[in-house]
């Protein structure tokens, strides 16, 4: 069902948004070594940082104070860590934040500072995302990704020139005719808490901060809670979570289950300790998949989108599709059930738009509601499918 709001760009133009002040009380449990720093970044639904703040901490601290006045209306959510020569040591998960002025709690853990990549804001307002490949780095923002080999000497050479040079606690990108740009350590999207579940359907393990609840075959159906669990990153960036019974492998790698119908952001691999293989599965959040940024679109059903008509955009946060038509903007929910895609309550501004573009934004919001499925292509383009059709191609900017 489509929802239709008349007013809803007047309100958007005119209704400025309330200030919102946010002051973080940080607090991680072992005392900070000298030289070590926090940093609280506040960021928008595309990742991008609006606002940071770094204080040097006291030998032997273990809370810190972060305070921001008149977060703009973009300001998405908030995350803090702690950092030690630009090594991660602990984090905090990402609190969303609502159109409210709050005091929030932040409780920073070594777990959550595990991830696949590194985060970095740089100078020029860019967030360089890197991460271990075999023969150097690989950056996947700020787009289009690239490939920095190693040279042997402490420093990583682009396709393009740029060089980048990891000499602690910062990292620094020169390209070959420009300014150098320093970009300094700042927290991640956290891996956990994740759930990983097996390719044939066999397991299903939740892991949390502090424990992981595992599902396996069994005739009672019971479930096992595994309190003591370790954690730790092999030499190929692979995370491995471990206890007396069983490991689980994750590797950043895209992966599906069974059904196909959308793809997940990890692979895993549980090996129990009693069993003699190990069984394949998927983990993490698809939706994920679909973060970070505005899709534009490039194809409705097939056919190629006029680059003389207006822009179709897509962007998901939160819970929530949100875009530009022809001429109208709108809004909508977006999930996951029973392993399907589902975008559903799309509402819509009501201006006026001639009849061809009119239909136009009737083709793309078809597109939309009858997608249940998704993939991303090889060259990071989004496909949108109903069943086995492609309903909409999208990419990134």
């Amino acid at each position: 069902m489509r929802l239709y709001f008349a007013a809803m760009a007047v309100l958007v133009t005119v209704v400025p948004a309330a200030a919102r002040d946010v002051t973080a009380t940080l607090h991680w449990e072992t005392p900070s070594q000298p030289g070590s720093e926090t940093v609280t970044v506040v960021l928008d639904a595309a990742g991008q940082v609006l606002a940071q703040q770094r204080q040097d901490t006291v030998s032997g601290d273990s809370t810190a104070a972060h305070s921001f006045t008149a977060l703009p209306r973009q300001a998405g959510s908030l995350q803090a860590g702690l950092v030690l020569g630009g090594q991660l040591l602990a984090q905090s998960a990402q609190l969303h934040l609502d159109g409210r002025s709050i005091t929030p709690d932040l409780d920073l853990h070594p777990i959550l500072a595990l991830g696949f990549r590194s985060s970095w804001a740089c100078e020029d307002g860019n967030v360089l995302t890197l991460a271990p490949v075999d023969d150097g780095l690989r950056a996947t923002s700020p787009r289009p990704a690239r490939r920095f080999l190693d040279q042997g000497d402490g420093s990583f050479l682009a396709a393009d020139g740029t060089r980048l040079t990891d000499e602690g606690p910062d990292v620094t990108l020169l390209p070959p005719n420009g300014t150098p740009v320093t970009c300094a350590r700042i927290p991640a999207q956290p891996i956990l808490p994740i759930t990983a579940f097996a390719a044939d359907e066999s397991w299903q393990i939740q892991l949390g901060l502090e424990q992981a609840v595992i599902t396996l075959p069994r005739p009672d159906g019971d479930q096992e809670t595994l309190d003591q669990m370790t954690a730790r990153r092999t030499e190929d960036g692979a995370l491995v979570f471990e206890s007396d019974a069983m490991s689980l492998r994750l590797s950043d790698e895209y992966c599906r289950l069974r059904d196909g119908h959308i793809p997940y952001p990890v692979s895993a691999t549980l090996t129990r300790r009693n069993a003699p293989d190990s069984s394949a599965g998927c983990a993490g959040a698809p939706l994920r998949l679909l973060q970070g940024g505005t899709w534009y679109v490039q194809s409705l059903f097939g056919v190629r989108h006029d680059a003389r008509n207006p822009d179709l955009t897509l962007a998901l946060s939160n819970g929530q599709i949100t875009g530009r038509l022809a001429c109208n903007l709108y809004v909508g929910q977006a999930a996951i059930k029973e392993r399907r895609l589902s975008l559903t309550e799309l509402g819509t501004t009501r201006l006026a738009c001639p009849t061809a573009l009119r239909n136009l934004e009737l083709r793309f919001l078809d597109a939309l509601e009858h997608a249940d499925g998704f993939d991303i292509g090889n060259q990071g383009e989004l496909i949108l499918r109903s069943g086995p059709i492609t309903t909409l191609t999208a990419t990134r900017r």
